[in-house]
């Protein structure tokens, strides 16, 4: 942070709405060391780049021409889906959490995936304490 431990780091430049948001949102809520920062403002420019790509990706057609006249998704596509992921990896660099999930149980996407079929199956009951399917060394039976 800065000397005041109050005052959150300046925004860097050039930073679009959406950057701007995201820089300002994030430091609201969380302090952040030199590195940190530096992260946070790859992800800020990585959101300015979407929204860019997204508006000219609405001005121009979805489909193009491929090498040999046939159809082909507009590169933008491409490049907007690796944006998305690129962007994604910043901010759970960053070790942004979901909502929901506090900063002790981090949970991969597969193990959410699991938790939400298991307590959509099993209702209430999926909320009870997990037993280990097999008994430690040492358990009795």
């Amino acid at each position: 942070m800065t000397d005041d431990e109050n005052t959150p780091p300046p925004a860097p430049e050039g930073l679009g709405e959406r950057g701007l948001r995201l820089w300002t949102d994030t430091l609201a809520d969380l302090e952040m060391d030199p590195d940190e920062l530096l992260l946070l403002e790859e992800a800020c420019r990585l959101a300015d780049e979407l929204d860019e790509m997204g508006v000219l990706l609405a001005n121009s057609a979805m489909l193009s021409k491929g090498s040999r006249g046939q159809p082909v998704a507009n590169p933008l596509i491409r490049e907007i889906r690796g944006h998305r992921l690129a962007l994604s990896r910043v901010l759970r660099q960053l070790g942004a959490t979901r909502p929901g999930e506090d900063g002790e149980e981090r949970l991969t996407a597969s193990q959410r995936g699991r938790k939400a079929a298991i307590a959509r199956h099993h209702g209430d009951r999926a909320l009870a304490p997990v037993r280990p399917m097999w008994p430690r060394q040492g358990d009795a039976s």
